[in-house]
């Protein structure tokens, strides 16, 4: 009787350990082919109770991993470090701190050698953990089915901002979303458009002000077929970045956190 009692407990246990909520984390490292050397690179993020490896390697120049953790509020160290020939050992120390309300997360890691903007022309890590969520501001979206662009096609959408917070959008503070449709129950592929990095700087969309939202830069159609669509915007409120300048090294750092507008309308 004892045993099965024990048993029972185990298998109980088991169970509850399998039910906790988890969020998926998204790991993506690139290292610049024009990085010659063979560089070793070492990353992983610890918590107060565990430590998980991301990557440990030497010759690898692209890399994706994707895992689970708990969806709890945790504060977080993001390790980071390179060495080569040329810059010795570089590590960064970057905390962050997730709330456990995040849809998903991703972490960035890009290596390269300088860019035209450092004169010193010293190597360089971009490092970006991004932090989704689903909206949580009163912003009202609109379908209006009869404007027409003249550089840009549709679909447009009318936003307007009821909250008391500005809002930015993900590309270069523009308001470009993805799209898709709904075919026999099931929704196809989400349509992101052209993105032009060229544009000047959009500007943010202050509370109790509207603003003309788009699919990527350049619009999709003027004619959408008659469909159920899905439109979905990603905005922010708030960065947080750190940039370290060494004298062979540049560490530049960044939390982002999005939000997820969802906007589902018909074509009649």
């Amino acid at each position: 009787m004892m045993k099965l009692k024990i048993f029972i407990c185990c298998i109980l246990f088991s169970f509850s350990l399998s039910t906790i909520a988890q969020t998926k984390l998204s790991f993506e490292y690139y290292c610049s082919d024009a990085v010659l050397e063979t560089t070793q690179v070492s990353v992983f993020i610890e918590s107060s109770n565990n430590k998980m490896e991301l990557l440990n390697n030497d010759t690898i120049r692209e890399f994706e991993k994707s895992l689970n953790i708990p969806a709890e509020e945790t504060n977080y160290t993001l390790f980071v470090e390179f060495e080569n020939t040329t810059i010795g050992k570089e590590t960064l120390i970057y905390p962050f701190a997730l709330d456990g309300n995040e849809t998903n997360i991703e972490i960035n890691v890009r290596f390269s050698n300088y860019n035209i903007y450092d004169k010193k022309k010293r190597e360089n890590a971009q490092i970006d953990i991004v932090k989704y969520y689903e909206s949580n501001l009163d912003i009202e979206i609109q379908y209006l089915p009869k404007m027409k662009g003249e550089d840009i096609v549709g679909p447009f959408f009318r936003l307007k901002n009821n909250s008391n917070d500005t809002i930015y959008g993900k590309y270069f503070n523009h308001f470009w979303g993805s799209i898709s449709f709904l075919v026999d129950s099931i929704w196809g592929r989400e349509i992101i458009g052209t993105l032009d990095a060229n544009v000047v700087i959009g500007s943010p969309l202050f509370p109790d002000s509207t603003a003309i939202a788009t699919v990527g830069t350049w619009g999709w159609s003027d004619d959408l077929p008659k469909l159920h669509y899905k439109y979905t915007l990603l905005y922010t409120t708030r960065k947080n970045n750190l940039n370290q300048e060494k004298k062979n090294f540049v560490w530049r750092a960044g939390t982002k956190s999005y939000y997820r507008l969802v906007y589902e309308f018909d074509v009649e």
